[in-house]
């Protein structure tokens, strides 16, 4: 059996690999957004799909060279959030210009669901592929994923630049923070969006409990992935096949009871199968908050803003990485149980004193 200090060491080196990718994203994430205003997302989702395939390539010679290390793993996870933090904000503005105004929630749902399918089948395949293949395997599938990928993105419909402008990049990112701060509607969605900081904070104990509670190994770990990722498909289905909501912070309110029950069941059970309910739970959650907050922030923003808008919630997004982090590290002092209940009080305090707190928000 491993001594508790090498366990407790690898579970800070699994949070800096994801906590520490927030850094660059916060950086390259803002400038995205201009660049979204300025030349339009499909540009910049091309960009995005040749770098990530360049880091699987790179990801896949390390891996299959057998001299991986943790540092190796951690610089390329940073590396690879950054890229990913330049096409998020073109992701979310490209729903705008494909979907039409009255399916925008459903649009968004959809969009997520591909995400959701990739976190169900991804972890299973990849621990078939170990298993059948060697180690390596997977990292070479994802590169064959990522070919894939950057074909079918350069056959999307051209999009045109939100706004064409001299204005420097660093005016423009300015600009667009002040108009954030100036629509009091706008800034409570987007601090409500930080919130997922603190929710995030129970993601690096999955392996720790499925290590340590469960004694699954590598398979039950992704079976546990599985099962919240099942949880988002279903949801995210159930979302893309009803009309949009008429309001949306009920169900921003709703999907946070869910999200609480089913994290707090989480961090107490002993039970695998009720562990595995416990993260489609979760799961089923994050759709339902996600696609009503997005879609909050897509219809109460001016066009000409909107690459910048949604570069900030790509922030929001990014910083998940931050509270995985700051759970793997605080895990380790006050227990991991207690610090997944606390940060999931925190996110849960945040969404409802942001909504019921105003007027205005709780119209929409």
């Amino acid at each position: 059996m491993a001594d508790p200090r090498t366990r407790s060491l690898a579970q800070i080196w699994v949070g800096a690999a994801t906590g520490l990718r927030v850094v660059p994203a916060i950086i390259l994430g803002l400038f995205a957004g201009v660049m979204v205003d300025r030349l339009g997302g499909r540009i910049i989702l091309l960009w995005e799909r040749v770098w990530l395939l360049v880091l699987a390539v790179l990801t896949a010679v390390v891996v299959v060279s057998g001299v991986v290390t943790l540092w190796q793993i951690v610089v390329l996870s940073v590396v690879s959030s950054a890229v990913l933090a330049v096409g998020l904000p073109a992701t979310q503005t490209l729903v705008l210009s494909y979907v039409p105004k009255e399916s925008l929630q459903a649009g968004n749902s959809v969009n997520m669901l591909t995400n959701s399918m990739a976190r169900a089948l991804g972890p299973l395949s990849g621990g078939f592929l170990i298993a059948g293949f060697g180690l390596g395997s997977p990292f070479l599938a994802l590169v064959g994923l990522y070919v894939l990928a950057l074909f079918f993105t350069f056959r999307l419909p051209r999009s045109e630049p939100a706004v064409a402008t001299k204005t420097s990049a660093v005016r423009q990112i300015a600009d667009g923070l002040k108009y954030i701060k100036s629509n009091p509607v706008l800034l409570r969605v987007m601090i409500l969006a930080f919130s997922v900081i603190f929710n995030a904070t129970f993601v690096p104990i999955i392996p720790v409990y499925a290590r340590d509670r469960f004694d699954v190994g590598e398979t039950g770990f992704g079976v546990m992935l599985a099962a919240w990722a099942i949880g988002q498909s279903v949801s995210a289905l159930w979302i893309a096949s009803k009309r949009d909501w008429t309001r949306k912070t009920p169900p921003i309110l709703g999907s946070t009871v869910m999200f609480v029950v089913g994290v707090s069941t989480f961090a107490l059970s002993t039970n695998f199968p009720l562990t595995l309910f416990a993260l489609a739970i979760v799961g089923a959650a994050i759709p339902i908050w996600a696609s009503s907050t997005i879609t909050l922030l897509q219809t109460q923003s001016d066009p000409a803003m909107i690459g910048r808008v949604m570069s900030v919630f790509s922030l929001s997004l990014q910083s998940m990485m931050f509270g995985w982090f700051l759970g793997a590290w605080i895990g380790t002092l006050i227990g991991n149980a207690q610090m997944i209940l606390i940060g999931t009080a925190i996110y849960a305090a945040i969404n409802v004193g942001l909504i019921l707190t105003s007027p205005q928000l709780r119209k929409l």
